[in-house]
């Protein structure tokens, strides 16, 4: 077989035929086109492989759809432990169960377990509800396990921050007592299933 022959017999296998391009996916790819061209020998004839210019509306910048940001899980006892590492840091804050409500829109939690912390040992959490209250009666919350959502803080900066007011009964002597030992300022805090259990303002929700 001569080299025109090999060449036609090439493009043929690829299923297209000379002067056709041997290939095309997306659109906007690349695409390469083939051409037999025939020299004045039979030894002179070969393929020729070019890329075709691209289209004009394929010179618009392709964006990737955005990705959520991940959002570690985390249980109080090691948020109060580790809150250097966490403080700053968007979390979602599991299995978190209300030992108490100190106003409407502050609350304390520990770790959910079958075994009540040792005194001493309690590593508990301060949950700032931020721009709404509670809706739901403290009789109904406290023992219960909720899940918060919202930003790690450490106690020193929510006592000096302005984003919510800190509770006049927490004195050092009592944040020492109850064992507390970080901090969180929550946007959302729901149940296991998932439902809601902060309402907003009025003013709050005007303003959004």
């Amino acid at each position: 077989m001569g080299p025109a022959a090999s060449a036609a017999a090439s493009l043929a296998i690829l299923g297209l035929a000379s002067a056709v391009p041997l290939a095309a996916q997306d659109p906007c790819d690349t695409i390469v086109i083939g051409h037999v061209v025939r020299g004045g020998t039979p030894e002179g004839t070969h393929v020729v492989i070019a890329p075709e210019a691209s289209r004009p509306e394929c010179a618009r910048p392709r964006h990737d759809a955005p990705r959520s940001p991940f959002i570690p899980s985390v249980r109080p006892g090691l948020l109060a432990d580790e809150i250097e590492s966490f403080a700053g840091q968007a979390i979602r804050m599991l299995r978190a169960r209300v030992v108490g409500v100190l106003e409407p829109h502050a609350f304390l939690v520990d770790s959910q377990s079958d075994l009540p912390p040792l005194e001493g040992h309690r590593a508990r959490v301060l949950v700032f509800v931020e721009g709404a209250t509670l809706r739901v009666e403290p009789s109904l919350l406290v023992g219960q396990t909720v899940t918060v959502l919202g930003v790690a803080r450490t106690l020193l900066g929510m006592h000096v921050s302005a984003a919510a007011s800190w509770p006049a009964i927490l004195t050092p002597s009592q944040v020492s007592r109850l064992e507390i030992k970080a901090a969180m300022l929550a946007r959302s805090v729901q149940t296991a299933d998932g439902v809601e259990l902060t309402t907003r303002a009025p003013d709050v929700l005007s303003r959004r």
